[in-house]
């Protein structure tokens, strides 16, 4: 019996592992060939999730295992090819742009920020005796954008060899180091070229300026030229049309439940025809109970967004969706009129947002499964965010990997997914501990036996 329950306590504790994963839906390639694609998620797949950040969303082989695969849980707006225009640009002494650092005082803006001119007088680079000025870019609606500086020379066979320090800031007055030696260089020999005369930008901020780090030899400065990467708004936004579940009063408002951790981005309201209503907007998730086991606040989105829906002459005209400050995730949402403006019916709260995506590498045999929903798994995944930027460097900022698309969707392990499993008893060091009494036990009965025949054979 011993040998028995050692062979047992040897054996890999543990059944087959449960399917942990809520529901699956099978995946249709566009290119059986393509090794790597991208499907987009549908709100089924964002309803079947447990995790906000859907680290349990997955795409498996037909062999069941996971395969290499990267989540955005919201989409990205795609970049537009690169556009050059001509900056704003003006030149001041750089006595100007280091005294206090403060280019306030020297500087004319109007209402809105725009450099209108430079109130110091510099002289012409490249005349003689003339120091190397400082050149200030305003980038105005276009901050953010900027991604190479452009120099053009009023001499383009000029020979030089020049160092800036590029800096950037927000308001003229408190200056950051982006760069602190840019070298710009145009050297001519024998018919041919060498030039490095544009700079590198990484930096959302609105005003630029070059600070020289000699004193003389730049030529005249011809115009400034910037690299702009537009975001360009895919256009695919989905809407989830929510009812009042309850509410109306002025204090509690209107409540809505939204199903799935959506990436809301706009919101739009629904209202009987010719009616105005101020709102206040307020959502909150009630997954996130706090330490004392109290539920959430609401937090606040919007407040004084007037929302309004006019009939004229058979035609109905309606206020502009909202656009949010951010993602919002919450599944639990309200709606608060000014009080006394409340509209006679409750409305239809809309929320708008664009569907993220899974990329997968076609790893492992085919024909491939998407599971969502698990509370027990990790958020280790594919890192497959650099190979991506290389393959965008090299083919273009457009490319993307090969579609594929949801097929219906299907149970898998249903609600069981969503339970937390329990930490597994250790059963193989009970059986040992077992072992051992049971052995104990026999020794000692072993031990009483010799005694008794012992004290028998002395009678």
């Amino acid at each position: 019996m011993i040998k028995r329950l050692l062979w047992l306590a040897l054996l890999p504790m543990g059944a087959q592992a449960a399917d942990d994963f809520a529901r699956q839906w099978p995946l249709q390639l566009s290119q059986p060939d393509a090794g790597a694609y991208r499907v987009s998620l549908d709100a089924s797949v964002y309803a079947a999730a447990h995790w906000r950040d859907l680290r349990d969303v997955r795409v498996l082989d037909a062999d069941g295992k996971p395969v290499a695969s990267a989540v955005y849980a919201a989409a990205m707006p795609l970049s537009a090819p690169l556009r050059t225009v001509e900056l704003s640009w003006f030149a001041l002494p750089v006595s100007a742009a280091t005294a206090d650092d403060d280019l306030s005082v020297v500087v004319e803006r109007d209402g809105g920020g725009k450099v209108l001119s430079i109130r110091n007088s510099v002289a012409r680079a490249g005349e003689a005796g003339s120091a190397d000025p400082v050149w200030l870019v305003d980038l105005d609606k276009d901050a953010g954008k900027l991604r190479a500086l452009q120099v053009d020379w009023a001499d383009p066979s000029a020979t030089l060899d020049l160092g800036y320090r590029l800096e950037g800031s927000d308001d003229l007055r408190g200056w950051q180091v982006l760069d602190p030696q840019v070298r710009l260089v145009q050297l001519n020999n024998q018919g041919r070229a060498l030039r490095n005369t544009t700079i590198k930008v990484e930096s959302g901020l609105r005003y630029l300026r070059l600070v020289p780090l000699q004193r003389h030899g730049a030529p005249a400065l011809r115009g400034l030229r910037g690299e702009m990467a537009d975001m360009v708004d895919a256009g695919d936004w989905q809407w989830q049309v929510l009812q009042a579940q309850s509410g109306g009063n002025a204090r509690d408002g209107y409540l809505y439940t939204l199903k799935g951790r959506l990436p809301v981005q706009r919101l739009d309201v629904v209202m009987p025809a010719n009616s105005a209503v101020s709102w206040t907007v307020s959502s909150r998730d009630l997954d996130r109970t706090g330490a004392d086991g109290q539920t959430p606040h609401w937090q606040t989105l919007t407040q004084g967004w007037n929302a309004w829906n006019l009939s004229e002459g058979g035609q109905q005209q309606r206020s502009a969706p909202l656009e949010t400050s951010g993602t919002v995730t919450d599944r639990e949402w309200r709606l608060q009129a000014e009080p006394g403006s409340e509209p006679a019916q409750a409305p239809e709260l809309r929320l708008g947002y664009r569907p993220g995506s899974v990329m997968f590498l076609a790893q492992g045999r085919a024909p491939y499964l998407l599971v969502a929903g698990s509370a027990n798994v990790g958020q280790a995944q594919a890192a497959l965010d650099p190979m991506l930027d290389a393959l965008r460097a090299r083919n273009g900022q457009q490319w993307q990997p090969a579609a594929a698309s949801l097929g219906a969707q299907a149970q898998r392990a249903g609600d069981a997914a969503y339970q937390s499993a329990q930490t597994p008893r250790d059963w193989k060091n009970l059986v040992l501990w077992a072992v051992l009494v049971l052995g104990a036990l026999v020794v000692a009965g072993f031990a009483l036996s010799l005694i008794r025949s012992g004290q028998a054979g002395k009678q």
